[in-house]
């Protein structure tokens, strides 16, 4: 028995545990529902860990010193980043009562979240938002969730859980020089808890409306120098009760083949071991296996019948950390990653020529046989990076290597991968006085595919006072074609039109360029209220889309039958670019409350002339956040923002219907969502918090993704309101 066999089975072993666990919290939940309030937090301490700071216990100075590491590669202050960067805590997750990271990520002004479906969700940074998004860079600990063979985040497949999570940093833009391809429009960096944090046993479950519900559980354990965590949850994310709205035909749920069945209510499950040493005062060495596991509805599309997904994700990673003599220290960090899937994809042609007997109008994409695309994506990578901290800390820099190499087997893309080695570095200059800082990163990645591709990073800062300070930024970053788009090789039939579509990858691929101008200012306007403003200019280059309409030089027609058959291609299609101004007002009023609202406008030009894709920026976006600590045991927190629509203009440039506008933004209105968290914590029971959850108060029915086609006429898929409660307890 293996590494792997051995944990899942330990994780399965836990199944009945849960299931205590969610009626236990369940019947707790509604016996204190009247009094649904939250935990008390304690003032912050120097000596915590970063995952157990109360961000809303901080003063703004405080707020400003947070350590991140994503910036530099290395560790620096958050008023010192050279990057506009965004962080969100452990204690903000807790507060906001959501359990996906998706969610979480679509507090913050510069997140844009859009539900496909439940079991679909696209986040995207400064707009530039699409079905199946292509252009964010997620990373755990330092490994890539980004899936090189798609090109994309699943994020309901992600082994790590938002308990799991001690910190999220985000860098808001281009960071192709410090992370390579595909950070294009910005980096999700999630920081999980360190073993070392030496916390409490952790345990938490909660139920809700439409059955779905949450587990977590989370051991730890040392031994002198010897940490040891292991973590397990299970969740399910989409549910027999979502509502689909058509203007034309295929009135069907995209989470399900024709009817409803048991599979209709998928799950996923994940399992994360840990364990970090410290050898001695100068080397650490730390161990990190995890999996995932379940059914999902991957690339859906409302009211198009998808097959469910059986997916199966593990991981192995091993960091070392060695320092020399206090000047510096050797970083090395390697992984391996094996994504498999199964899946049949799509209907057989005769179960949809079948309904047309029915007298029910089924135009779709379908198969002629029953394939089973088997597929394995196997990535390994390694890094190593020596940062240099000199001269008084006048002088940082860090200079590294990484070889990354990509093995696809089998599945929608048939034994395929690529190689890319790189070379990077990066430094940070503070001037004498202290009220200068200059930084500079620059990548070389040699990509087996795509060839040479270079980023770079450089900003000055000036520091007006010991609150005040102003940054200029200068980036260009890349994103490499998927497998996907380079190598597929699929072949699919329209029932009922006659109409056979054969998908071809395009080796030929250029990687898409991103070049941005960034001029961000911080203020405090008093001791309690901070304002930041940010103004961005982003140009994108060679923009890769699908054109619907194929390549119309390569249509055969069979004159018997008189089936006609396209072929269609990823192809370097358009040039854009987008600019937009960013504001965020931070109060902490009191001790017991805090108030956070964003404004963010954006304007994107010629962005949507890409044929076969269409991009969602909202013109306007409003964010609001308040914190409210009632009494020491209760606590609140409210969460509204307002979603506006694209520039109306944006799509009158393409993606049209015969009668001359776009049909997708005809139906995509605008949209409002009000989330409510309460949390109370008992007296006489310190270590357990109970929590209730409204989410889209507001709203019972909402549509965040209305899909224009040629047949279906128009198609999303209602979000409606949710509900639930449950517990967190320590032990």
């Amino acid at each position: 028995m293996n590494l792997f066999q051995l944990q899942h089975l330990m994780l399965l072993n836990l199944k009945n545990f849960f299931r205590i666990l969610f009626i236990f919290g369940w019947c707790t939940t509604v016996f204190f529902t009247p009094s649904l309030l939250a935990q008390e937090h304690d003032s912050f301490d120097e000596s915590e860990s970063e995952s157990e700071i109360d961000i809303f216990s901080l003063s703004l100075q405080d707020l400003m010193n947070i350590t991140v590491i994503s910036a530099t590669r290395s560790e620096s202050t958050l008023r010192e980043s050279p990057v506009p960067m965004s962080v969100i805590t452990a204690e903000q997750i807790a507060s906001s009562g959501l359990d996906n990271i998706a969610d979480i990520l679509g507090l913050l002004p510069e997140i844009d979240v859009m539900h496909i479906s439940p079991s679909q969700v696209e986040v995207s940074i400064r707009g530039k938002n699409i079905n199946f998004n292509r252009r964010l860079l997620v990373l755990i600990d330092g490994r890539t969730e980004y899936n090189d063979l798609f090109g994309a985040t699943f994020w309901n497949a992600m082994p790590i859980a938002v308990d799991d999570i001690s910190r999220i940093e985000v860098i808001r833009g281009p960071a192709s020089a410090l992370f390579g391809a595909n950070a294009y429009a910005g980096v999700v960096n999630i920081i999980s808890k360190s073993p070392e944090e030496k916390s409490k046993q952790l345990a938490r479950a909660h139920i809700g409306s439409d059955g779905f519900y949450y587990g977590y559980l989370a051991l730890n354990y040392a031994l002198k120098d010897h940490y040891f965590r292991l973590s397990y949850h299970r969740r399910n994310v989409d549910n027999s009760e979502q509502q689909v709205i058509f203007a034309g035909f295929n009135q069907f749920p995209s989470s399900v083949d024709f009817a409803w069945d048991k599979k209709s209510l998928q799950q996923m499950q994940g399992g994360n071991f840990q364990y970090l040493a410290k050898l001695n005062t100068n080397l650490q060495v730390e161990f990190i296996a995890s999996i995932s596991d379940g059914l999902l509805e991957l690339i859906p599309q409302p009211g198009l019948p998808r097959d469910n997904w059986d997916i199966n994700s593990n991981n192995i990673q091993l960091k070392l950390e060695h320092t020399l003599d206090k000047k510096g220290l050797i970083q090395f960090n390697g992984y391996r990653n094996r994504f498999k899937y199964q899946t049949f994809l799509l209907p057989l042609t005769d179960a949809v020529t079948s309904l047309a007997v029915n007298n029910i109008q089924a135009f779709f994409p379908s198969i002629d046989e029953p394939s089973q695309f088997n597929g394995t994506v196997t990535t390994d990578d390694v890094s190593l990076q020596y940062v240099s901290n000199e001269d008084e800390h006048k002088l940082t820099w860090l200079v590294g290597t990484q070889y990354r190499k990509i093995n696809n087997k089998g599945g929608l893309v048939i034994n395929k991968g690529k190689e890319i080695r790189s070379l990077f570095a990066n430094f940070t200059y503070k001037f004498s006085e202290d009220n200068w800082i200059f930084a500079m990163a620059v990548r070389l990645d040699n990509d087996s595919m795509t060839q040479t591709d270079i980023a770079y990073n450089t900003s000055l800062q000036h520091f007006l006072n010991a609150t005040d300070d102003v940054r200029f930024t200068l980036r260009r970053a890349f994103r490499a074609p998927s497998l996907f788009e380079l190598f597929n090789n699929i072949d699919i039939n329209v029932p009922n039109q006659n109409h056979r579509v054969r998908f071809r990858g395009n080796p030929q691929l250029n990687v898409e360029i991103i070049d941005a101008i960034d001029l961000t200012y911080t203020t405090q306007l008093t001791s309690k209220l901070q304002l930041t403003t940010e103004l961005f200019y982003e140009v994108y280059t060679d923009l890769i889309g699908n054109p619907d309409s194929g390549l119309l030089n390569d249509v055969d027609l069979t004159p018997d039958t008189n089936l006609f058959t396209t072929t269609t291609s990823f192809q370097n299609l358009t040039n854009a670019n987008n600019q937009g101004l960013q504001a965020s007002l931070l109060w902490l009023a009191s001790d017991s409350f805090k108030f956070n609202v964003h404004y963010r406008f954006t304007k994107p030009s010629q962005l949507n002339a890409l044929s076969g894709e269409t991009f969602f920026t909202p013109k306007h976006t409003v964010k609001m956040l308040v914190n409210w600590q009632v009494t020491p045991s209760v606590a609140s927190e409210l969460s509204w923002q307002f979603i506006d629509k694209t520039e109306p203009s944006e799509f009158n440039l393409g993606n049209v219907t015969p009668d001359g506008f776009n049909f997708t933004r005809a139906n995509q209105q605008s949209w409002t969502e009000l989330n409510l968290s309460l949390r109370y914590q008992p007296k006489h029971f310190t270590d357990i918090e109970i929590y209730i959850m409204i989410k889209n108060v507001l709203d019972d029915k909402r549509i965040e993704y209305f899909e224009y086609d040629a047949v279906l006429n128009g198609v999303g898929e209602q979000f409606g309101r949710r509900f639930w409660s449950g517990f967190t307890w320590q032990f």
